[in-house]
């Protein structure tokens, strides 16, 4: 009787070793085929039926007559990855505002906010001679690139700032003082040339022109 106890642990320590060990040969293995061709040609294949396809190593299941046989992958696409909680992105940027719920949805709400944005900036300031009514030319690109490819001061370790080529900009003056320029004849020419006339001095020895550049 004094045995008996120790007998009983022996055999649980056998029997966890036993159940602790798997055998490859008793694994469930899927049925096999070379290629697609063989997955195509099975005949009467039930719904939900899987093949391991040796052709690209691809695990394929059957999803009916209309898609037949597909990769059973979690390729993880933008339009699989859904938002833990659905956010409206855009907001009023949308006639009817819903919220989005997947990774593509967001990326399409976003990007006409966040590309319009970033194409449009201002020049440096630069100065334009009003002394001397006449007809005149500034090329605001060149203003545009010296003061931008050579600033005055940077923070450490400040990379250059980038600067577009003349073609890739489009450009615009979308202020100018009537009372000193003549803004009907005011214009830009591809390259970022202003020609511009000047009809009177300002009164308080300043005037006012805005441009802007926008990314093509």
């Amino acid at each position: 009787m004094k045995k008996l106890p120790l007998t009983l642990f022996l055999f649980s320590i056998w029997s966890t070793v036993m159940f602790g060990q798997l055998d490859a040969n008793s694994l469930m293995g899927l049925p096999t085929a070379t290629d697609m061709a063989e997955i195509n040609g099975i005949a009467s294949p039930q719904i939900g039926s899987i093949v391991y396809n040796l052709g690209d190593e691809e695990v394929y299941r059957y999803t009916g007559v209309t898609n037949g046989w597909l990769a059973a992958t979690d390729n993880q696409l933008d339009s699989e990855v859904n938002l833990a909680i659905p956010i409206d992105v855009d907001q009023s940027g949308e006639a009817t505002p819903t919220a989005e719920t997947n990774v593509q949805e967001v990326i399409q709400a976003i990007a006409p906010i966040t590309s319009g944005a970033a194409r449009v900036f201002y020049p440096p300031s630069i100065e334009v001679p009003v002394a001397t009514n006449g007809t005149f030319t500034l090329n605001l690109y060149t203003q545009y690139t010296a003061q931008f490819s050579s600033p005055t001061a940077t923070s450490p370790s400040a990379p250059n700032i980038p600067v577009y080529a003349a073609n890739e900009l489009h450009y615009y003056v979308t202020f100018a003082d009537p009372s000193v320029f003549n803004t009907s004849t005011m214009n830009i020419d591809a390259n970022g040339v202003l020609t511009y006339t000047v009809i009177g001095q300002p009164v308080d020895f300043n005037t006012l022109i805005n441009v802007v550049f926008v990314v093509k």
